[in-house]
């Protein structure tokens, strides 16, 4: 109060207040009468409590006090729960428990020396996971101004050797920490610093010719391969391949470019030294690099410098994985036209009775969409059709709501009796999806403008507001169907980093700190600098990128830039396509274009970017494998899906895959119709492929379990509940 009273908020005049109170009551104890003062009736409770034991005067007081603290939500006084419907409850716990450790973390940070830092760290986190409003209060105003050790503290507290003691990781016969030179034309001379992880025995590394090549994240300021052992580990096991991370400069001290040119400089010497370096063959090299939040933005970014760099003529790796990686450096609070152009369909006169359950949908080919030429693509289960006309802001009397955007309408299992694969489907829980009845039928207008379905007590929905506009006026007043065709076009959309504001593992105040460190001795145009935001590289440079495997949570604020990032790789390589398929007719097309229209005619679009999409999760899943079991059963199945592009690529002699089997993520596929063709269109399936050789078949029956319990939502699912309904 006393900081309130000066106008100063600070630690040191709460301080200053606690001391004074906590002097005074002691003094008053020690010294004052065992009597209260003549004062109102307190002498008069004071004999009436005299009959009670000094125990239960405490108990009865802490008793009290806890109820005086919680009686706004006895009275329904107490303030909106902003994360009730956010996340999926595995998701939460994991993020409550890391919360309470980012709180014990943080406050014993400034104790020295380490040894007691370590301990304080876990009784104080100790604390805080039990009174987790707590520690999201600290861990709130830790963040509001974060420093680099606070970022550093609490990412990397999976160091603290308390934490480390009751880990379990799959053993390993090679876990080495390894220096090697930087190539003879790098301007760096600090030699580079990489973690080797092998599972199988230590002789076989030299015969070994498949690497999978790991960039770490950590906000570009912290966490090293230390910190992320856990899936490195697993997939050494897993695939049985060598796993290679880089411990690159972190920033502030190493801003960029320096990480983006020390993973360049470090896949330069392993592709010219064909592994020799770290101990491997030494011939014909293949390589799936990977990267997490930062560390796929490194990756991206590398790519692109391989891509666009002459004379070294340095191969691609086979396929990139790319979980929520962040892109785009450019914090808006509103979607650009040309990334709406990448979200909006083609096809804008649509309605919702165009589309059934499982229905197809061949002429839709939007950039987030899987394209219709696919020989074999999965259909998913779920319970409402493909939305397509909602995507691109075209409103349809069904859709009409109360000048609110977006609406999100939440409802239980549907009439068709077939819900929507995910957390809440699993749980028993609400799925956020629009239903229809078993013929189809449209929902109708509920009380209040809230479109509903059958007024059964199991079709209830409620609806969800996130972001309200301008306007106001009776929202299903009459309009001419030309009026209402065209006001949803030209919009304006909110990105996900906005949206998702409240984040609880990476909130605007941490992305704005991050940006500043890594870009400190940097002013880029976000607008045209692809070399700092990938997300805008050129469309004929995206066009020659691998193989792309792209995962992100649902609500993480970067699920924008995967969403986009897979639909501009999609359409560079269409129109790349349709550009050599034009030459090839007119017979102009060189040998190099004359193979590279060869691969890619015979690529399907599973071949060039895959994406999972698991709802109601956000940001950093891969870290939270001790505390969601989901969570160990995606690090899982990334390591099958690796071993099996390293499998593909030996039988075909590329990476393409096979597409004659079941998706691993989803649980099992529903086979595509006759023809040989799923529906396609933006409420197509993303999912990720198995193979059907026998090593594969084994691996996928010993994570069978796991695997079961990964569920993904389509981007078209993804884009609906965020769709923007005009007025």
């Amino acid at each position: 109060m006393i900081d309130h009273i000066f106008g100063r908020p600070s630690p040191s005049w709460k301080r200053t207040q606690v001391s004074f109170v906590l002097i005074f009551w002691i003094w008053r104890l020690v010294y004052g009468r065992e009597v209260p003062p003549r004062l109102f009736w307190l002498r008069k409770m004071n004999r009436a409590l005299a009959r009670f034991s000094p125990w239960q005067i405490i108990v009865g007081t802490l008793t009290a006090m806890y109820a005086s603290q919680n009686l706004d939500k006895f009275l329904g006084l107490g303030a909106p729960e902003p994360l009730a419907d956010l996340y999926s409850p595995s998701y939460y716990r994991a993020t409550w428990i890391a919360t309470g450790l980012d709180a014990g973390f943080a406050t014993a940070m400034a104790i020295r020396p380490k040894w007691l830092r370590d301990i304080c760290a876990i009784l104080f986190s100790a604390y805080y996971i039990i009174y987790a409003n707590e520690a999201d209060e600290k861990v709130r105003k830790f963040r509001a101004a974060p420093t680099v050790e606070f970022l550093r503290t609490t990412w990397e507290k999976t160091s603290n050797p308390y934490i480390r003691l009751f880990s379990w990781l799959p053993k390993m016969t090679i876990r080495r920490v390894i220096q090697i030179p930087r190539p003879s034309s790098s301007t760096y001379t600090r030699p580079i610093t990489v973690h080797l992880f092998f599972a199988p025995h230590a002789s076989k590394l030299a015969e070994s010719t498949e690497l999978i090549l790991d960039i770490p994240g950590g906000g570009f300021v912290s966490m090293t391969p230390e910190h992320h052992e856990e899936r490195l580990c697993a997939w050494a096991e897993k695939t049985g391949r060598p796993v290679l991370s880089l411990d690159y400069g972190k920033a502030p001290e190493y801003p960029y470019p320096y990480a983006v040119d020390e993973v360049f400089d470090a896949y330069q010497v392993l592709v010219d030294t064909a592994g020799a370096v770290i101990g491997m063959s030494g011939r014909g090299l293949e390589i799936i690099a990977s990267g997490d939040s930062a560390g796929a933005h490194i990756l991206t970014c590398v790519i692109i410098k391989i891509l666009e760099s002459k004379g070294l003529n340095l191969k691609l790796p086979l396929a990139l994985v790319l979980n929520y990686p962040a892109l785009d450096f450019n914090f808006t609070s509103w979607m650009s036209k040309d990334h709406l152009k990448v979200l909006r369909a083609e096809d804008t006169s649509a309605t919702l009775k165009d589309f059934t359950v499982g229905g197809r949908s061949d002429d839709w080919d939007s950039p987030v969409a899987k394209g219709s030429n696919s020989p074999r693509r999965l259909r998913l289960r779920r319970s409402t059709p493909s939305l397509k006309g909602l995507n691109d802001g075209v409103m349809t009397a069904p859709q009409r709501t109360m000048g609110f955007t977006p609406l999100e309408v939440e409802s239980k299992p549907s009439c068709s009796g077939r819900a929507l694969p995910g957390p809440k489907t699993l749980s028993g829980n609400k799925s956020s999806v629009t239903t229809t009845d078993r013929g189809g039928k449209l929902p109708t207008k509920g009380e209040g403008g809230v479109q509903t379905d059958l007024d059964s007590p199991e079709n209830t929905t409620v609806a969800h507001i996130r972001f309200s506009e301008t306007g106001s006026g009776d929202p299903f007043d009459d309009q001419d169907e030309n009026h209402r065709a065209s006001i949803g076009r030209g919009r304006v959309t909110m990105t996900s980093r906005t949206g998702y504001f409240q984040d609880r593992i990476i909130p605007p105040s941490m992305m704005r700190a991050m940006a500043i460190l890594y870009l400190s001795n940097r002013n880029p145009d976000f607008s045209t600098d692809y070399q700092v935001s990938p997300i805008i590289a050129p469309s004929e440079v995206l066009a020659r990128f691998p193989r792309v495997l792209m995962q992100c949570g649902e609500k993480d604020p970067f699920v924008d830039d995967t969403i986009i990032f897979a639909g501009r790789l999609r359409e560079s390589k269409r129109a790349r396509l349709r550009e050599l398929s034009t030459k090839m007719e007119r017979g102009e097309c060189s040998e190099p274009e004359g193979e590279e229209w060869a691969r890619l005619n015979a690529e399907s679009e599973e071949d060039w970017v895959e994406m999972a999409l698991f709802p109601e999760w956000s940001h950093g899943y891969l870290q939270m494998g001790r505390l969601m079991k989901e969570a160990t059963a995606v690090i899982v199945d990334i390591g099958v899906w690796i071993g099996e592009v390293f499998e593909g690529s030996k039988a075909t002699g590329s990476p393409q895959s096979n597409h004659s089997h079941k998706s691993h993520i989803g649980g099992d596929s529903i086979p595509s119709d006759a023809g040989g063709e799923a529906d396609s269109g933006i409420g197509s399936p993303s999912l990720l492929p198995s193979s059907t050789s026998a090593a594969s078949s084994g691996n996928s029956s010993a994570s069978h379990q796991q695997q079961q319990l990964l569920k993904t939502i389509t981007e078209g699912e993804l884009l609906r509940r965020r769709r923007l309904l005009g007025v």
